[in-house]
This record gives C-alpha cells, sequence and structure tokens, in this order.
C-alpha cells in the first residue's frame, strides 16, 4: 500500500493486487471504508435479575446477629451508667414425696 497524489492535489491509495493488478482508491473513501462504525444508542434495558435465596439468608442472619449485638451493647450502656446490677442466685425450691407400704417406706425428692 502507498498513497499516490495526483497533478490536481487529490491523493489516492495505491493497492497492488496479488495477480498483479494495480487499482487506485481515494484515499477520503479509502478511510471512511477503515473506520469502524459509530454504535447506535441502545435503550437501557433493567434486568429483572432474581435473588439468590442463599445470599437472602446469609444476609438474614447478620442482620439479626447484628440487631443482637446493638441491643446488647445498648443494655450494658445503660447498666454501666445506671445502678449497678446483680444477679443473685435464688435457693432451689424442692419438694419430699414419702410414701410407705406396710413395711416398705419410700423418699423422693425433687429439686427445681
Amino acid at each position: 500500500l502507498t498513497v499516490y497524489q495526483h497533478t490536481d492535489g487529490k491523493p489516492y491509495l495505491v493497492k497492488q493486487q496479488p495477480a498483479g493488478a494495480v487499482t487506485f482508491t481515494p484515499l477520503e473513501v479509502a478511510l471512511n471504508q477503515l473506520q469502524p462504525p459509530q454504535p447506535q444508542a441502545q435503550p437501557i434495558q433493567r434486568s429483572q435479575a432474581g435473588h439468590d435465596p442463599f445470599a437472602l439468608l446469609l444476609t438474614g442472619i447478620a442482620v439479626a446477629g447484628l440487631a443482637v449485638i446493638v441491643v446488647y451493647f445498648i443494655g450494658f450502656l445503660a447498666g454501666s451508667h445506671g445502678r449497678e446490677t446483680v444477679i443473685v442466685p435464688r435457693s432451689p425450691i424442692c419438694s419430699t414425696h414419702r410414701s410407705s407400704f406396710l413395711f416398705w417406706s419410700d423418699e423422693t425428692k425433687e429439686c427445681q
């Protein structure tokens, strides 16, 4: 490929074919053929992608865990600025059951 300028000032693209023939194409036409076509503006389409159930489950678990941590932190702050809270375990409530038959007696103790 070479560029040839005619005496009238018009440039031509000179192309030699494998068979030996020579073609002269105006340079302006050759450049227009080489440029890729401009892409057409296409309207934006929204895709309706389905939600992944596993991702939704993980998001729910994360939100629930975060809510528990936030509530615990609020309770911690409220407790640290208020009165001290002491948890005193109460003594177990026990009930005794006695039964006897002739010479046999039995006693069971249930505690909660």
